[in-house]
């Protein structure tokens, strides 16, 4: 085997194993993630949102960030300030209900709505994490 050979057999490899590191980090960021913060319990005591920190062991530059009006515009090589994402649970049972992707807080983040009948989406700020159970949603006002 040629030198030249060997090289492009290296770069490749290279490239084989960094793919392979970032396809695993986008399992790991989520499924090791730490909670951050106290949960927050609706008002009628329902459903809870917890605040998790991802699990990053690659620069969070390698990380892209989507915009939550907009999941087709990803940015990549940007600056995370505040990265986490939610997950919303049944409080009688704790199923998990839903989860967002992973938002940089000081761009996106804000107060929690919980809301209603007419739209029974829970928000943190501009970020969807999902949906309330109907039998939830029925006793909300519009």
């Amino acid at each position: 085997m040629s030198r030249q050979s060997r090289l492009v057999m290296i770069v490749l490899g290279l490239g084989v194993f960094y793919m392979g590191l970032w396809a695993a980090s986008q399992w790991w960021e989520t499924a090791l993630a730490t909670p951050y913060g106290d949960a927050d319990i609706s008002p009628d005591g329902c459903v809870r949102v917890q605040a998790f920190r991802p699990y990053w062991v690659l620069p969070n530059s390698f990380h892209p960030q989507f915009h939550p009006d907009d999941p087709q515009d990803l940015s990549w090589f940007i600056r995370w300030e505040s990265p986490a994402f939610f997950r919303l649970y049944d409080n009688r049972d704790g199923q998990l209900l839903g989860e967002s992707e992973i938002y940089d807080l000081t761009a996106h983040g804000a107060p929690v709505s919980w809301g209603s009948r007419g739209h029974p989406t829970v928000m943190v700020g501009l970020i969807q994490i999902g949906d309330l159970p109907p039998d939830c949603a029925r006793n909300r006002p519009y």
